[in-house]
């Protein structure tokens, strides 16, 4: 039997999100008294502090850490579950949040929505940009319900999906001195400033399997967080990057930059990435299994050469 109520676990939520109990009073719209009593209600019937007071703000303590860590898994999912519930009753289908990981590439999307539509009229699709920085967290809190992920991102409760294979590019700008290459080596490197989405290291992409084992350092690396904002500044001469190939297909198209096999070619497979307690009849499935197919017949990137 639960010792806390939903109101208890809401209070919860509100307090760490706010940090005190006048804003989470306000959020909740009660009083700052009413709150301290559950609170206190709460502590009590876990037979110990949640919160260690220091002046207005409140620290969790250790036990207090792992209680909330738990309870940020499973409230958003009660509160999904609900808003699903909700939506159903009322005949309006389900909205599914979606995001991207690594690259905020969204020019596939008004086509795929079309299709959408026509297989799978009761679903709606919602993005998440948030996800893209932190896609695994995301999609185990229940803060998105499926994430589209290029390269390798194997965890525990996440099922991986395929979509279709992309490529690794360099993409350069035009009249570059690397723009005329078949191919370029590690080496090329040294004398650009590399344009990155960010420093952190990905399993399965250009610095793990091309750049580090050549033991190269770009003469210099900048972090750009938005890839369409990379593309506008390799256009403008101001650096180059690796990056994956279908997210930059409509620049490449336009011919704004030009992209240069690295080595001998750095495959990248681009998957759906779902939890995997969804069930088989889920919209969250029915939703893969319509990307799928849309991708692997429309979703393929340029061709190389």
């Amino acid at each position: 039997m639960m010792r806390l109520d939903m109101r208890h676990w809401e209070m919860l939520y509100q307090v760490c999100q706010c940090g005190t109990l006048r804003q989470a009073a306000q959020v909740m719209a009660i009083s700052q008294s009413a709150l301290s009593h559950r609170l206190a209600e709460a502590e009590r019937r876990l037979g110990g502090p949640v919160f260690e007071r220091q002046g207005r703000l409140l620290k969790l303590t250790p036990a207090g850490e792992i209680l909330i860590q738990q309870m940020q898994q499973v409230l958003p999912v009660l509160q999904r579950a609900e808003q699903d519930f909700i939506q159903r009753q009322q005949n309006d289908g389900v909205t599914l949040r979606i995001g991207v990981a690594a690259y905020n590439c969204y020019h596939w999307l008004a086509e795929f929505m079309a299709v959408l539509r026509q297989q799978a009229p009761g679903i709606e699709i919602e993005l998440i940009a948030a996800a893209t920085h932190r896609p695994l967290q995301s999609l185990l809190e229940s803060e998105v319900d499926m994430v589209l992920a290029p390269g390798h991102m194997a965890t525990p409760g996440v099922e991986a999906i395929a979509l279709f294979e992309d490529y690794l590019e360099l993409i350069v700008p035009v009249g570059h001195a690397l723009a005329s290459k078949i191919s370029i080596e590690p080496k090329h490197l040294q004398a650009e400033n590399y344009l990155t989405y960010s420093r952190t290291t990905q399993p399965g992409f250009e610095y793990e399997r091309f750049i580090r084992p050549a033991g190269v350092v770009p003469a210099r690396v900048s972090v750009v967080e938005v890839t369409d904002a990379i593309v506008e500044l390799i256009a403008a001469g101001f650096g180059v990057s690796i990056l994956s190939r279908w997210a930059v297909s409509e620049a490449l198209v336009r011919g704004k930059v030009v992209a240069v096999t690295p080595g001998e070619g750095l495959s990248l497979q681009w998957s759906a990435l779902v939890r995997r307690n969804e069930k088989a009849s889920s919209a969250v499935r029915q939703l893969a299994g319509v990307l799928q197919t849309w991708f692997q017949a429309n979703g393929t990137p340029v061709s190389i050469g």
